[in-house]
């Protein structure tokens, strides 16, 4: 009866549910039970460890060196393989935390074990970054539901046949609109020689011919729109719509091999995908109000939600969630300054809306609060404009707020005097930050490192920017300082059993997943891009790029894109089971919800946090 028990509990728990019934039948005679009373050293550092060890009842705390915290774990996790599979001394003291019942597996069983059954062995890759790495691909590996596999298809797919009509730049207007008319075509590709140089559309036509009474004897080049965008035909559907999206294009032709082998359009996008949630951003940009706007938003969660169970990556939902908010914002900003066309007249001087943190980075989940300012451009007097621009951000910012975009509890919106500022007064505050730091100041400042403009004249974003930039990059005493901000960071290694969790009026302990495991990545890649000049806001993008500057290792930069991609995946897998039970998407979870493989990979991804905040605080902290 004993040995069935044992049989029963060790098959239950991964990696041991993945033996066959004989491998697990020879584990589960060759296990040893031990009892541990609560303080016992189970295993000290630098011993000679035998054995793999299961724990049955009870909870084991494990200290890197005898000192440092590394974990804490209960029932059904294991320890002590590292050093079975590297047959070396062991690094950490395990202490038994409660009395403790152990199931012990004999390491010349274990080893072999391991041998014989790859996807047991797997489990126990002694580098978390590999353990990690095979984690996110296991999650790549589950299919889609055949209800939105068209997510997963490429853009070449769309392509019915592989036709591209061109013009050159020596053909005038009426001949350009003349081939388009005979090939019956809606898109038309300019070339000089052998090059793409530019394209005209029937929009282009309409707007910039007729309706501008243009000559049409005039050439093609100087309606077409120069230099266009391409995408690849490798590149899925969603990732295209998206990259539509942000550049705010209806067409883009589509390149295989470095040729161009035809042009796609929004709409054969939205088509694939199906006419219902993909299509948000189109029923925001019509919306007639910020009711209607609010409205096309109430679609969003349920959109996310069939996302993710379709399988697709993290990254593409955050672009997804966040290429929505930015027409949301757009859009009330523009139903904004049409209210107040009456009163005010149009904008006085030219004006941008700028995005702070996770809208800025195209990171965003559901639930995100709004970080906004405006930045002026010339000519701002701020007697005669105040009025004006302080009556355009109180719409803008109470209309995303009933659209869901809550109010900023740290007051970062342009509905703030202080969030509403010349180009050349935000350069000032940020040269104050950058040159005279403060850890106080710091800690409010960092968000405003993650800007990008979403809508009015971006390039006033663009500017200020490329100058902050530059400017933090030639500032070591500043990098410190955002590099200890980062490193004071606590990670919660052992949030089992409520060690480092946050408490909620409501949810009671949790782990938040923005704070505790986004947040670190997010200001060690901030850190690293400030101090290589990497003027980018996106993550991925500033961890790829400050490893080309050398700021970070290669392989450190990949680690922590795999951490990114892992916790993501996590919380909108979360997000998505509680739009399903319908509550609120939000960013904390009950750790004792996750399921093992979310947990022992949740882990893995900490233990790599940990040692990148370690690496930022020794190069750049002054070893903090």
């Amino acid at each position: 009866m004993e040995l069935e028990e044992i049989f029963k509990f060790v098959g239950a728990h991964e990696p041991f549910a993945n033996l066959t019934e004989p491998q697990l039948a020879r584990c589960a005679k060759a296990i040893r039970i031990e009892y541990f009373r609560r303080g016992a050293v189970i295993i000290d550092v630098g011993a000679q460890n035998l054995w793999l060890n299961l724990v049955r009842t009870g909870a084991v705390e494990l200290q890197l060196g005898g000192t440092e915290l590394e974990a804490r774990l209960g029932e059904g996790d294991v320890f002590g393989y590292p050093s079975l599979i590297g047959n070396a001394l062991t690094r950490n003291r395990v202490t038994a935390l409660e009395d403790c019942l152990l199931y012990r597996i004999p390491k010349d069983v274990f080893l072999a074990l391991r041998a014989q059954n790859p996807a047991f062995g797997q489990f126990f890759i002694a580098e978390e970054s590999q353990r990690l790495r095979q984690a996110i691909e296991r999650l790549k590996s589950v299919g889609p539901d055949a209800q939105l596999a068209s997510v997963f298809a490429l853009v070449r797919d769309l392509l019915q046949a592989r036709r591209v009509v061109r013009a050159t730049t020596k053909d005038t207007i009426i001949s350009a609109a003349k081939i388009m008319t005979e090939q019956d075509v809606s898109t038309l590709l300019i070339y000089e020689n052998d090059a793409l140089v530019g394209v005209l559309t029937d929009k282009d036509l309409r707007r910039r011919v007729l309706g501008a009474g243009r000559d049409l004897e005039g050439l093609v080049t100087t309606v077409m729109t120069p230099n266009p965008k391409t995408i690849s035909a490798e590149m899925p559907i969603l990732s295209a719509l998206l990259q539509m999206q942000e550049m705010h294009v209806h067409h883009l032709p589509v390149v295989e091999a470095g040729e161009v082998i035809g042009v796609i359009g929004a709409t054969d996008l939205l088509a694939r995908m199906g006419s219902n949630t993909l299509q948000i951003a189109g029923r925001i940009r019509g919306a007639a109000s910020p009711a209607a706007v609010a409205s096309a938003l109430g679609a969003l969660p349920a959109a996310v939600s069939g996302l993710v169970e379709a399988g697709v990556d993290a990254d593409n939902v955050g672009r997804f969630v966040s290429s929505v908010g930015e027409q949301a914002h757009a859009r009330i900003l523009a139903l904004a300054e049409a209210e107040l066309l009456a009163q005010f007249g149009p904008a006085p001087v030219p004006y941008a809306l700028v995005a702070f943190g996770s809208l800025a980075r195209s990171e965003q989940a559901l639930g995100s609060d709004q970080d906004n300012g405006f930045i002026f451009g010339a000519g701002y007097d701020a007697p005669q404009h105040e009025p004006y621009f302080e009556a355009l951000a109180s719409r803008l910012c109470a209309g995303l707020n009933a659209a869901g975009y809550v109010y900023c509890p740290g007051n970062i919106m342009a509905s703030n005097p202080n969030q509403r500022k010349t180009l050349a007064d935000w350069r000032a505050g940020f040269d104050r930050w950058i040159t005279a730091p403060d850890p106080v100041a710091i800690l409010n400042c960092t968000i405003f490192f993650d800007m990008r403009a979403v809508a009015g004249q971006v390039d006033l974003v663009d500017t200020l920017r490329s100058e902050v930039y530059a400017l933090a990059q030639k500032n070591k005493i500043f990098q410190s300082f955002i590099a200890r901000s980062a490193a004071n960071t606590r990670i919660p290694l052992g949030f089992f059993r409520n060690l480092l969790l946050e408490h909620d009026a409501v949810e009671g302990n949790v782990l938040n997943l923005k704070i505790q495991a986004i947040a670190p990545i997010v200001d060690i890649a901030r850190a690293h891009a400030l101090a290589s000049g990497v003027a980018e806001a996106n993550t991925h993008q500033r961890l790829t790029q400050a490893a080309d500057a050398g700021s970070i290792s290669a392989a450190g930069a990949a680690d922590l894109r795999d951490c990114f991609e892992f916790i993501r995946d996590v919380r909108f897998r979360h997000q998505a089971e509680q739009i399903k039970a319908g509550v609120a998407a939000s960013n904390k979870l009950n750790p004792e919800n996750l399921s093992r493989f979310d947990r022992e990979h949740l882990r893995d991804a900490f233990k790599i946090i940990r040692a990148q905040l370690e690496s930022l605080s020794r190069t750049m902290a002054g070893g903090l």
